[in-house]
């Protein structure tokens, strides 16, 4: 409470003293996603990390659809929507330098003012699930990631490839992509903020994929065919994954 109170004299002083001077001026903010596995940074294909059983593993691919994006007003009003839907896909990272730096979204031409917090759908609503690739631009983010045959989007991919006999092959596929419907979840994340003119704000997320794939001691068992892949099929398996990416998904600043 003490921090939004400051924030807010802050804010007041900062908008009473340019307001006479741009009473249009509006601010920006970043959205950074990063991505770590046992606190390392998530690198796709080279970087071996370990698997809770203790096989070796690499990953290949690991991403997931945030939507209706909004930041929260103070004043209890619908917020400000940021964005309808966004792909943070990691397909991409191959060094720690690139997976430090994470994924960035810049939202510019923001209504100046104190927000106290961020409201982010994990996954997709049913409207947006209920369209398809045709419907969009080659760049947008439901241009990829649908299945035809599921008449709907993959909300969440992890592929990766383990040495579960430790002969140094990466031999054996996981293979986990998760989406359907009523899978779709609001998170609310409470963080004040000021947007304002030329002073970028920035709030940054984290998920570390080890917590998707292990809870308190348990995780899949790998050694089961059974278990290495999943395409939303046995609720066991999808479930507890995104119910574990629910709960890893952070925000840090």
């Amino acid at each position: 409470m003490r921090q939004l109170f400051l924030l807010l004299l802050s804010a007041s002083l900062v908008f009473s003293a340019c307001e006479s001077d741009d009473e249009e001026a509006r601010g920006s903010l970043d959205l950074t996603f990063k991505a770590t596995y046992q606190d390392e940074p998530l690198v796709m294909f080279d970087k071996v990390y370990t698997y809770p059983d203790g096989s070796p593993l690499k990953f290949q691919l690991f991403n997931y659809y945030v939507s209706d994006i909004t930041l929260i007003k103070d004043d209890n009003s619908e917020g400000v929507l940021l964005s309808e839907v966004e792909l943070i896909n990691y397909e991409e990272v191959y060094d720690n330098a690139t997976a430090e730096q994470g994924i960035r979204l810049n939202f510019d031409d923001l209504e100046p003012g104190v927000y106290t917090g961020i409201k982010i759908g994990l996954g997709l609503t049913g409207e947006l699930n209920a369209t398809q690739p045709g419907d969009y631009a080659a760049d947008h983010p439901l241009s990829q990631n649908f299945w035809s045959w599921a008449r709907g989007y993959v909300f969440a991919k992890i592929e990766a490839r383990a040495d579960r006999d430790g002969d140094g092959q990466f031999s054996a596929p996981l293979t986990y992509h998760i989406g359907k419907d009523e899978l779709f979840t609001t998170l609310t994340m409470n963080k004040p903020l000021i947007i304002q003119k030329d002073n970028p704000a920035n709030m940054t997320f984290s998920v570390d994929v080890y917590d998707i794939l292990s809870r308190d001691g348990n995780y899949l068992d790998i050694s089961a065919q059974e278990n290495t892949q999943d395409h939303t099929n046995n609720v066991a398996i999808y479930g507890w994954l995104w119910e574990n990416l629910n709960n890893a998904l952070e925000l840090n600043n």
